[in-house]
């Protein structure tokens, strides 16, 4: 390589790092509530729940807004939209507040600051039941679009997907089957904690069994068979009862006793030949008994 081109690829190595590290930098500010957008893409990604929002308004009475549990906010061009921490600022909002602790994030693409937010509602949650069928619901979102940040690496995307938030491949899978085969009342059974992903993950394995047995094909029946027959011909094959079948021996059976029939036929001809030569009996006197 020349010597140029050693130095151009270094340059932008370098260009590359500097920008990555940039982009990953984010500073703490109090915005006002008034100024922070809410988008749906990030207001969906996981459910604000009522229980969580009541205590975490009771916590806030008592010990204020905790340090560390700032909201974060992208800043996207002049917007500073939030990301993360909807349930917080609503309860802080609720509370007569008019400014709030946050990051300030500069993500370059939609898909970097979802992956961003996720990957903080997983930090924040025990990734079972509902949290889980919501993080890979929404990763799933994103490979789907074929491009972002989000995706950039090569592979499964369900290894993908794993690594990202946390769990076992598998366990991706089997997410990825609840939310494509799950019943809604099995959903909700989730979401209300009433039952568990692998419990639902089981009754659609056991269903999916239960289904391949019902649908094995039965043994057939000839609907046109005669029900009775006054005739003293033997019916055909294809005519006979299922029953009367079933005592008739299989076709290479029959070929086997037949071929076994004139081997001993030709055995015993051989050996009774030998016995009338040995008598004195010749060939030819031979021959005219046989044909007799």
């Amino acid at each position: 390589m020349k010597i140029n081109e050693v130095i151009t690829s270094a340059f932008n190595k370098a260009k590359t790092t500097v920008t990555e590290t940039t982009q990953k930098l984010a500073e703490k500010r109090n915005l006002k509530i008034k100024d922070i957008v809410l988008i749906p893409e990030f207001e969906k990604l996981m459910t604000m729940e009522e229980s969580v929002l009541n205590k975490m308004k009771e916590s806030m009475i008592e010990e204020g807004f905790k340090s560390g549990h700032e909201i974060h906010v992208w800043k996207r061009e002049k917007e500073y939209i939030l990301i993360d921490g909807h349930t917080r600022k609503c309860a802080w909002e609720s509370l007569g507040n008019k400014s709030i602790p946050c990051i300030v994030h500069y993500f370059k693409t939609m898909e970097e600051a979802k992956t961003f937010a996720i990957k903080e509602q997983v930090n924040r949650r025990n990734l079972s039941g509902q949290a889980l069928l919501e993080a890979v619901e929404n990763f799933n979102f994103l490979k789907g679009k074929g491009k972002g940040d989000a995706f950039t690496e090569k592979g499964k995307s369900s290894e993908i997907i794993a690594k990202k938030i946390g769990v076992s491949p598998k366990t991706v899978e089997k997410t990825r089957r609840v939310l494509k085969e799950a019943t809604p009342e099995q959903l909700e059974a989730i979401k209300k904690d009433e039952m568990t992903m692998n419990q639902v993950f089981n009754q659609i394995e056991e269903k999916k069994k239960s289904n391949k047995k019902t649908s094995s094909p039965s043994p057939k029946t000839n609907p046109t068979s005669p029900k009775t027959s006054n005739s003293t011909t033997t019916p055909e094959a294809s005519e006979m009862p299922e029953t009367q079948k079933a005592l008739e021996p299989p076709e290479n059976d029959k070929k086997a006793a037949a071929a076994s029939t004139m081997e001993k036929a030709f055995s015993d001809g051989v050996r009774h030949a030998i016995t009338q030569i040995r008598k004195g009996v010749t060939l030819e006197e031979l021959e005219k008994s046989l044909s007799a």
